[in-house]
């Protein structure tokens, strides 16, 4: 009879594990496009005038990070802020996208429904900029909740 090793670890256990998050971001994906133009090409500073807290009070999420975690999520379908929140604590390209920052879906929701004409706007602009790239083909982005 055959005698095979034992294996070493159980599956349960987690594992500890060295990862670049912008090398995870492959060039030529939505992901690395969508990380390269928010606040680059598409300007995200309209967002800064709604943070008063330049002498007190804790820092801000960035709206680049939100805009990057959003436009994402609603790419693989996520369209809660609870959704988005769990998506980013779970998901390796959204770690990326938002610099492993752990944001809170009362962030995310306070960001889209106080934001609603600015967010649309960047939204539209960043899918026009992504389609002529061809790096959407095909795919229904929808920022109405609509299925």
């Amino acid at each position: 009879m055959a005698k095979y090793r034992e294996t070493e670890a159980s599956f349960g256990q987690g594992l500890f594990l060295s990862v670049n998050l912008k090398e995870q971001l492959l060039p030529g994906s939505f992901e690395h496009m969508l990380d390269k133009i928010i606040g680059t090409t598409i300007d995200a500073s309209v967002f800064d005038q709604k943070y008063k807290n330049d002498l007190t009070g804790a820092s801000a999420v960035p709206p680049s990070a939100l805009l990057k975690l959003i436009i994402y999520g609603y790419s693989k379908g996520c369209k809660s802020s609870r959704k988005l929140s769990e998506l980013n604590s779970n998901n390796i390209i959204a770690k990326a996208l938002t610099g492993d920052m752990e944001i809170h879906f009362t962030t995310i929701a306070d960001f889209i429904s106080g934001n609603s004409e600015a967010f649309n706007d960047i939204f539209i602009k960043t899918l026009i900029f992504c389609n002529e790239l061809g790096l959407i083909g095909g795919k229904t982005f929808a920022i109405d909740g609509v299925d």
